[in-house]
């Protein structure tokens, strides 16, 4: 089992982060200032962003939920794998933003992903998730 936590990030209608704690930020190697001024697609490996993007478009179009396993370039260059599970939200006023728990995982896991989402991994185990201890979901789940 892998023993991470989850970062969670929000984003504005153009992908734009609005929000972001700090297992996120060491996630990506960046302080919060900097990722704040950054996008999704800034920081999406450049093969995985077509299909990253269809699955944005399909979640504002027709409000559905979904979990991808993805590559984020890291402020240093170096790769990270995460799976993330993303969701549409709307404020009082009704504007629209994406919320993403991200969580590590292992390349292994990764390489082997069907369809976006990652096998288990034989040596490893099946890939749990355990929830976030941070910020407003975990407050609500404890």
């Amino acid at each position: 089992m892998i023993h991470e936590g989850f970062g969670q990030a929000t984003t504005d209608e153009h992908g734009r982060f609005t929000g972001v704690d700090c297992f996120t930020c060491r996630l990506l190697g960046y302080d919060a200032r900097t990722l704040l001024k950054r996008s999704i697609q800034d920081i999406t490996h450049p093969e995985d962003w077509p299909s990253n993007a269809s699955l944005l478009e399909r979640l504002w179009a027709h409000n559905e939920p979904f979990t991808v396993t993805k590559r984020y370039m890291r402020r240093d260059g170096t790769v990270v794998w995460v799976q993330a599970y993303v969701t549409k939200l709307r404020d009082v006023k009704g504007r629209g933003s994406l919320c993403a728990l991200l969580r590590p995982v292992l390349p292994e896991a990764s390489e082997a992903k069907h369809d976006g989402i990652a096998a288990p991994s034989k040596q490893h185990g099946p890939l749990r998730m355990r929830p976030p201890q941070n910020g407003w979901l975990g407050r609500m789940l404890h």
